[in-house]
């Protein structure tokens, strides 16, 4: 990208911040010889015991995808591109994030630093190790489906530990309940939705079956301070914008039991007039998805950073 180019910082640009699962091996290799890499390595080694940079850079799929591994490296990838963007072409005027993507967006945006999130997913992790983790619990992701649909499929079948994790757009879903009942509705969706697939995660975030981490966490978050965000940040909750440090706290809160509602977050960059997002998620989902929502909106690849167009 250019400075005088198609992606100048004179034309406002949002940034979407990618989650769990999104995670590649060597995602940020090409962007190891950039000032703002070497600038935050140091800074996030310290953060991690010395292996941000190789988490990043060098480290096996099967080593950034384990299940308690993969938040800690999604939220400082996430970061490190939020400022190699800032850098290059001023800060967006907005950001989003997908899951715990909405971590990372509140970084950038000043609300909190990297080492308190990194913190927070220490403790959330804790609890969900102790509760999760086994292979009791099974996420899956459906296409053809409404929320509205998928709710009454799930209630006249008496599933009620399924619940919906994530609301990708209008007819794609994520669901996530204990394995035997996910199981069940994935059998029963064959054939009637235009896809349903196994996700290779067995903690079923977004959803109530997270309220004692919620509740673990509650008294310690309480006592963190935060700030109101120096850009429009999006709530992966509802799409609406952050506020304040309460506010923002408040949606940490909610987020742990509630859907990410990435229909959302589309809807409302449509509604801000925001005809720009870089799509940080190494294969590019993010854009990909709102634009299920907002078909005009035109997606950066997160490759616009190292190839320099």
């Amino acid at each position: 990208m250019t400075l005088d180019g198609v992606n100048s910082p004179s034309i406002p640009y949002a940034i979407l911040m990618a989650g769990q699962l999104s995670e590649r091996a060597g995602m940020a290799d090409r962007l190891r010889e950039d000032p703002v890499f070497r600038g935050l390595a140091d800074h996030f080694n310290g953060l991690t015991a010395d292996r941000f940079e190789h988490w990043v850079t060098g480290a096996s799929q099967e080593a950034i995808s384990e299940t308690f591994t993969a938040p800690s490296v999604m939220v400082l990838y996430d970061i490190l591109c939020g400022h190699v963007a800032s850098r290059r072409w001023g800060p967006p005027v907005a950001a989003a994030g997908y899951s715990l993507g909405f971590y990372a967006a509140a970084v950038l945006a000043r609300c909190t630093s990297a080492a308190v999130i990194l913190q927070w997913l220490d403790k959330v992790n804790a609890c969900n190790r102790r509760n999760f983790g086994d292979g009791r619990f099974r996420l899956a992701a459906v296409t053809g489906l409404t929320v509205q649909d998928m709710g009454g499929r799930l209630a006249d079948w008496g599933l009620k530990t399924v619940q919906i994790a994530n609301i990708n757009n209008a007819r794609q879903l994520v669901l996530a309940g204990l394995a035997s009942e996910v199981g069940e509705v994935t059998n029963r969706l064959r054939g009637v939705a235009l896809d349903v697939r196994d996700l290779p995660l067995d903690i079923p975030l977004h959803t109530p079956h997270l309220e004692p981490a919620r509740q673990e966490v509650s008294d310690w978050w309480a006592s963190v301070p935060a700030g109101s965000p120096m850009l429009t940040l999006l709530s992966p909750v509802d799409g609406e914008p952050v506020t304040s440090g309460e506010s923002f706290k408040r949606h940490m809160m909610i987020s742990l039991v509630s859907p990410t509602h990435w229909q959302a977050v589309a809807a409302r960059l449509k509604a801000m007039n925001i005809k720009r997002a870089l799509d940080v998620s190494p294969a590019g989902e993010l854009g990909r998805m709102a634009r299920w929502t907002y078909r005009e909106l035109e997606v950066i690849p997160v490759s616009a950073l190292w190839e320099g167009r």
